[in-house]
């Protein structure tokens, strides 16, 4: 979480079923489902336009782990997207920015 919850903020989560407002948001993580373009093209978007900072993306179906950092908004949110890109194949690690660890990706493999 980007802050410590408000009393504004649990209202928000109690009247939504346990969902915190996306502005609380410091890094959103994602593993593809069968829906992939669901995943890459609207998620991706929705997260840059609410400025979430680091946006984790594991595709399954191409076997690799994308750190998105730097989120651009844009006036059509449609258009936003992230300046940095970080690329591995699933196995690997993941670097992530600051304050984050590097991601291990190989338990992603197993199962």
């Amino acid at each position: 979480m980007r802050r410590e919850p408000t009393e504004l903020d649990e209202a928000y989560r109690r009247a939504h079923r346990g969902w915190y407002s996306i502005d609380l948001l410091a890094l959103a993580g994602e593993i593809t489902s069968t829906n992939h373009e669901t995943d890459t093209g609207p998620k991706y978007r929705s997260y840059a336009a609410a400025g979430v900072p680091v946006h984790v993306l594991v595709h399954r179906q191409e076997k690799k782990a994308y750190a998105f950092s730097d989120p651009v908004r844009e006036e059509d949110p449609a258009e936003a997207r992230y300046a940095t890109r970080v690329e591995v194949d699933l196995g690997r690690r993941l670097p992530l920015p600051g304050p984050y660890p590097a991601l291990d990706t190989a338990p992603l493999l197993e199962g």
